[in-house]
């Protein structure tokens, strides 16, 4: 007799755990089940990303860092999750860092999004930050379509558009309203 009860409870609970399954599977609405996006359209993704370019001299041009990267190859634009960059010039050195960004591969441009800062280290530093730049380094130019602010030892820009060109130090800047530091204040 008490085989026959442990058999049955043994049975019974195997069937409350099919229909726990069932219901969690088939019967619970679609809207409560959690939502697992897997994109068909990556063909690669790299985690802990560091990668350098060289210029024509053999020293490094720039140093790209992010914690993941996805490439779509329909459209060929890699995501960039919070990049870091890079950029070395001769008397310069620039630090870039946003929280995501794309690359187009075809063209060779990075655009980076979100809360850029843009720091140029060395004798006389600047910091610039903004919602979003393009880099081409083909051209060695970053340019900045949405608001910019600069700010260094000596004046501070707010502007509508920039555009700098690193090889030439050349900085242009569109709709400007500048304040000037007095070296004796």
């Amino acid at each position: 007799m008490k085989l026959r009860i442990l058999v049955f409870v043994f049975v019974l609970g195997i069937g409350a755990i099919a229909a726990g399954w069932i219901y969690e599977t088939r019967l619970r609405p679609i809207t409560e089940r959690a939502d697992l996006v897997i994109p068909d359209n990556i063909d690669y993704y790299l985690t802990n990303l560091h990668y350098r370019s060289m210029n024509t001299d053999g020293n490094v041009d720039y140093e790209f860092n992010s914690p993941r990267l996805e490439h779509y190859p329909r459209t060929d634009v890699s995501t960039i999750e919070i990049p870091s960059l890079k950029i070395f010039r001769d008397h310069d050195q620039w630090q870039v860092d946003a929280r995501n960004g794309e690359f187009e591969h075809q063209v060779n441009v990075l655009h980076l999004r979100e809360s850029v800062v843009m720091q140029r280290q060395g004798d006389n530093p600047l910091r610039i930050s903004t919602e979003g730049i393009s880099f081409e380094p083909d051209r060695d130019m970053v340019i900045s379509d949405t608001r910019i602010s600069m700010f260094s030892d000596q004046a501070m820009i707010e502007a509508e558009q920039a555009v700098l060109d690193l090889g030439g130090k050349v900085y242009r800047f569109n709709n400007t309203r500048t304040t000037y530091y007095d070296g004796d204040s």
